[in-house]
């Protein structure tokens, strides 16, 4: 069934919408489904991340080290910069520049809440509904699961690291779609007390799954499934660094025979198309590709600020521009020049537009070429750009099967089981190489085994939204980026290790309609700490 079409056919069933603090539905009295099917449908329309679906991380990578500020470009009139700088400079009111700055994506606060909303209210009707067994379980399944992926992502954005401080503020645990007596639920639980509720919520979900027939506990569909539950599960004891479990959840995604890691020497490097020849990419949030357990959200709030600015000039031509920003040398270093992903994930700009620029439009996404005709230097010429694709089933982002292989190095790693996550890295690592250029990788030390780990997933996940929680739970370290404010001008900004920014500030929005909330501790605003004109 497409996606799409799934949503039109149930939209006289889209009743439940988040009131003002966020967590609270209104009359649940307005819809009362009579089986699973109503559910279930119920849930694709209110508890999933569709790809129609924005608000979600707009500004995610904005936060960390794999990106840089590609060279200065005069914004059009109008244009405000704050809805990049506000996040990329750690600002503590950044919510609010983005705002001021027209970013129409900044309130993911209160969209995971209203999926959370979405997912509750399928749980609470669980009990009402008339069907066999199979179908309910299948609902409940998918509603644990979305719930417990929510909160994993909250908490990891809006609290501290769970290896860091436990004990320390988290977010609020809505659990019920009903208006409770007591308003002390809408207090922020501690991290410890969230990632105990995620864990509940997944196992849960787990055992449902485990209770249907082997062929229902995974589809190539767009629906959470039983490895899905898996992946998130070894990312969570991950993050807990309850290294044995998330060993065990990876190698059980490892084992699966529905997935197998891409090998890039399948791709070939170019394509011809209207007679031009252009680069091939991965698409690895496409459900088309053998790595993809579970596609979600969308495309352009994922990627929207990939792709080339439109500014009208003064003689009213609309000229395109490059991106804002581009993937930092920090980033390349870590690759070797004959890694495949080194071109398959990140491309060079179009010949003409500026030296050896690295953009960060990439094959991890649906990215598009697109010829641009333009007016430069008083000339019209035509230019190849790569933009984010917005079609009905294509996704953003992904969960996939190379993150169940780091995850498993990563956890034998720390074990000191030096064997096991030596071969789980180089069965991935042969797939991105040419077979004449890979070389199987042996460490003299727990130690070297660990650097390279991390080195290694931040190659292969770069941009998939993980760095920055990576970055948090690996001892905050301190991270430098420079803005070019104007021609021959730029400012410095630096947050520092362990900075309070490593916890981002809850939405004002969300304070005000919320009095029971308590803001994070936040920095002073932030200046430059060094300005260089040229």
């Amino acid at each position: 069934m497409k996606l799409k079409n799934s949503i039109l056919a149930i939209s006289a069933l889209l009743v439940l919408n988040a009131c003002g603090d966020f967590l609270e539905p209104n009359s649940k009295s307005e819809f009362v489904p009579r089986d699973a099917v109503s559910l279930n449908e119920l849930l694709l329309g209110e508890a999933y991340q569709r790809d129609d679906l924005d608000e979600f991380n707009a500004f995610l990578n904005l936060l960390d080290d794999d990106i840089e500020a590609s060279s200065y470009q005069e914004p059009s009139s109008g244009f405000d910069a704050n809805k990049y700088t506000a996040s990329f400079t750690w600002q503590p009111d950044m919510f609010e520049m983005m705002d001021n700055a027209n970013m129409r994506t900044t309130n993911i606060y209160k969209s995971y809440y209203e999926l959370i909303l979405g997912a509750n209210a399928v749980i609470d009707y669980l009990s009402e509904v008339n069907d066999t067994e199979e179908n309910i379980n299948k609902v409940k399944a998918q509603a644990y699961a979305l719930r417990g992926f929510y909160y994993l992502n909250l908490v990891n954005l809006f609290g501290m690291p769970y290896n860091y401080a436990p004990d320390s503020l988290g977010v609020p645990l809505k659990l019920h779609s009903a208006i409770e007596e007591s308003p002390d639920y809408l207090a922020r639980k501690t991290v410890r007390e969230v990632y105990t509720q995620i864990l509940s919520d997944l196992h849960t979900a787990e055992e449902a799954y485990l209770m249907l027939p082997e062929s229902e506990q995974w589809s190539n569909s767009y629906r959470t499934s039983l490895p899905m539950v898996q992946l998130v599960l070894s990312r969570t004891y991950l993050y807990m660094e309850n290294w044995e479990k998330a060993a065990y959840y990876a190698k059980q995604i490892i084992e699966n025979k529905n997935f197998s890691l891409q090998d890039l020497n399948d791709i070939p490097m170019t394509t011809t198309l209207d007679g031009r020849t252009i680069n091939n990419y991965i698409s690895y949030a496409s459900n088309k590709s053998s790595e993809t357990i579970w596609p979600y959200g969308y495309i352009k709030d994922m990627f929207g600020w990939v792709s080339e600015y439109v500014t009208n000039t003064n003689t009213n031509t609309n000229q395109r521009m490059h991106s804002y920003f581009q993937a930092s040398e920090g980033l390349i270093e870590t690759f070797v020049d004959y890694d495949l992903r080194l071109t398959r994930y990140i491309v060079s700009s179009p010949k003409g537009w500026s030296d050896e620029m690295m953009y960060m439009a990439y094959g991890k996404i649906n990215i598009a070429p697109t010829t641009i005709t333009m007016t430069q230097n008083n000339t019209t010429i035509e230019k190849d750009y790569y933009l984010p694709k917005v079609v009905t089933g294509e996704f953003g982002r992904s969960l996939r099967l190379s993150e169940a292989y780091l995850n498993y190095a990563e956890a034998c790693a720390m074990l000191n089981r030096q064997e096991e996550a030596t071969y789980a890295l180089n069965t991935l690592r042969e797939k991105r190489f040419d077979p004449e250029d890979f070389e199987e990788e042996q460490f003299s030390s727990q130690d070297e085994l660990i650097e390279f780990v991390r080195d290694e997933r931040r190659r292969e996940l770069c941009f998939e939204g993980q760095r920055w929680f990576d970055l948090r739970r690996w001892g905050m370290p301190a991270i430098t980026h420079t803005w070019h404010d104007s021609e021959g001008h730029s400012s410095t900004y630096r947050l520092e290790e362990c900075d309070l920014m490593y916890t981002i500030p809850i939405p004002n929005e969300a304070m005000q309609k919320n009095g029971k909330l308590i803001q994070n501790p936040l920095p002073e605003k932030r200046s430059p700490i060094s300005t260089t004109s040229n």
